[in-house]
């Protein structure tokens, strides 16, 4: 069986070694996967577990899905599912081994039933209106983010890189129009190569608990893996003009 990414349902925690037969299953039963990826020297993905993956409404939304955790370091793990360098990471996967979703970090569990219900509307499984579709897919669209700072600061420090946190606001033409138009362009993609990028709300309970309380949005922070700061940019910035900030928060280092 090629590589795959995969997410398995069922409101107990099934163990790695159960990997292959929730493979099987998923596929007798056409039944999709949400796969949980942890590792013994994570302690993001015990709180996950504990206080995400164990909320009731995580546990009622999830009842579509054939569930499981595999250990990352396992041979279940390296031979069924891609190549996962962080921890916690979760896997949302078809019957037929399609990955729709890939979740990396620790979410609480409003952001992860955001995820949860756009892996179900891309799965055919959703009930949900347009305009809740539609919410839904801007919340979760890019894979490039992380959603909370404690495990980007971790990865950051596994991988050599620093960190940028994007503060926005969703009710803001100008958030959308830097996060959709500036930070999607390829250009500041490549700038960025060494960065971990970290999309937060302003004013939700993640953003205060980091003293990120800009009076604008967007609002980007360039930190040091250690939490530091390198360079603080308030407001919109096309391109070029962005280009010019990366340029100073890399003079910092």
């Amino acid at each position: 069986m090629k590589k795959i990414a995969l997410l398995i349902y069922v409101p107990v925690l099934l163990l790695s070694g159960e990997l292959k037969d929730a493979l099987l299953q998923a596929k007798r039963e056409h039944k999709p996967l949400m796969v949980y990826v942890k590792s013994d020297s994570c302690a993001y993905c015990d709180k996950m577990k504990k206080r995400t993956l164990s909320d009731s409404t995580v546990q009622q939304n999830i009842k579509s899905f054939i569930f499981v955790v595999a250990d990352k370091n396992s041979n279940e793990a390296k031979q069924y599912l891609p190549a996962t360098r962080y921890t916690p990471t979760t896997y949302f996967i078809s019957s037929k081994f399609k990955v729709v979703n890939t979740v990396k970090g620790y979410l609480g569990k409003d952001d992860f039933n955001l995820w949860i219900n756009d892996s179900k509307n891309k799965l055919g499984l959703s009930n949900l209106s347009e305009s809740e579709v539609s919410h839904i897919a801007s919340s979760t669209k890019s894979e490039n983010w992380f959603y909370d700072i404690a495990s980007a600061e971790d990865y950051a420090t596994q991988t050599g890189k620093q960190v940028m946190v994007y503060v926005e606001n969703k009710r803001s033409k100008w958030s959308k129009k830097m996060r959709v138009n500036t930070l999607a362009d390829e250009a500041i993609k490549n700038e960025l190569t060494d960065f971990v990028w970290v999309k937060l709300q302003k004013g939700s309970a993640e953003a205060n608990a980091y003293g990120l309380s800009p009076r604008l949005a967007p609002t980007v922070y360039f930190r040091r893996a250690d939490g530091t700061t390198l360079a603080t940019a308030k407001g919109f910035f096309d391109v070029e003009n962005f280009k010019k900030w990366i340029a100073y928060a890399k003079s910092k280092l």
